[in-house]
């Protein structure tokens, strides 16, 4: 007999096994999405763009990097840009175990900038308290503040390809991974995942900021949602979550046990699960990176993000049983500093 939903359910309190397994999944969907995204940009744009758009997000590339050698490194600068921002994780928390040396050694380049942010802010923390843009000028305050992540993002970022050169980190990745599979501890594991889980959707963000810069909004909007929605990207991530958790069911507690482990879902958001019963829930997003990175500062972008979740969350809902029904209660703008990102009720309709 299936155990009860548990709304609350931890990542470090699944079995071992089984985060092993969201590990694995989670590796190979980071080299899947790049290979959707690098489809979808050729077929718009010709094969020579797709180079160059994987290039200028991983020069590393250019060496002939492999695809597990570019995720890993990829999961070095998520390990990195935790150490500044913390509250980037929602499934672990960086003093729940030691990261790997493999992951956090040889950084020499990164301490001037975690010494920076201390002498202006203090310790690395998680921000608490209201958001910057509630208040007067709320909404000038908030473009700053998106101004301030958006250029913060890319400094880290080309300071870290900087960094690396013309060679990949130098990490015995089989290895790793068999410590993974036989060694890790629990807490350990789904810090590894939550890593791994930025890592993978840091991808979309490479592919996307390098269309957008050579053709504009418009046609970096079209790719991401041929890549999100039309080429499968969303249900593949939901059936992560799913068939790592062994779920089977057709109903909409099994959907809500699917979402509560798939990377692109509770791997970046704050997520809030509430069962009424097996045949209707809800999920509420209590903080969304999206959200607080456009809003007040870049409108078209956390449209085009918001549109993609209002057609994404009902098809991962007809993915697993064409009669549940998708219901948004709640979308951006928030009204006030204590309000909820988004909120969505699924439902399964009469079977008979």
């Amino acid at each position: 007999m299936e155990a009860p939903f548990k709304p609350n359910l931890k990542a470090h309190e699944l079995p071992r096994e089984t985060l092993v397994d969201l590990w694995h999944r989670t590796t190979h969907a980071h080299t899947k999405l790049c290979e959707t995204w690098f489809a979808a940009v050729a077929e718009k744009c010709g094969a020579d763009v797709a180079d160059a758009v994987a290039l200028s997000g991983w020069p590393l590339r250019k060496a002939g990097a492999t695809p597990k050698e570019l995720f890993f490194d990829d999961l070095r600068f998520i390990v990195a840009a935790t150490e500044l921002q913390p509250d980037m994780l929602t499934v672990a928390d960086r003093d729940q175990a030691e990261t790997p040396e493999e992951l956090s050694g040889d950084r020499s380049w990164f301490h001037w900038l975690v010494s920076a942010s201390r002498l202006r802010g203090g310790k690395a923390r998680s921000r608490t308290g209201k958001p910057a843009w509630v208040g007067s000028p709320g909404r000038a305050r908030s473009f700053v503040r998106g101004k301030g992540i958006d250029l913060g993002f890319v400094v880290l970022l080309k300071a870290w390809q900087a960094s690396q050169g013309t060679h990949a980190s130098e990490i015995d990745t089989e290895a790793f991974e068999q410590k993974v599979s036989n060694h890790y501890d629990e807490k350990t594991l789904a810090l590894l995942w939550n890593y791994a889980a930025l890592a993978y959707m840091l991808a979309t963000d490479r592919w996307y900021t390098g269309v957008r810069k050579r053709y504009g909004d418009e046609v970096a909007q079209e790719l991401e949602k041929n890549v999100w929605i039309d080429r499968g990207a969303a249900e593949h991530d939901l059936s992560i979550g799913q068939e790592a958790m062994g779920v089977t069911g057709d109903d909409v507690e099994s959907l809500l046990r699917s979402f509560q482990f798939a990377p692109g879902e509770v791997g970046i958001l704050s997520v809030e699960f509430e069962l009424v019963d097996e045949n209707h829930g809800i999920m509420t997003h209590h903080a969304c990176p999206a959200l607080d990175r456009f809003e007040h500062f870049d409108d078209v972008r956390l449209k085009h993000c918001c549109d993609i979740c209002v057609a994404g969350m009902p098809i991962s809902g007809e993915m697993l049983n064409r009669k549940i029904e998708c219901k948004p209660l709640k979308l951006p703008p928030r009204v006030d500093a204590n309000d909820i990102a988004c909120r969505w009720e699924y439902r399964l309709r009469d079977q008979s």
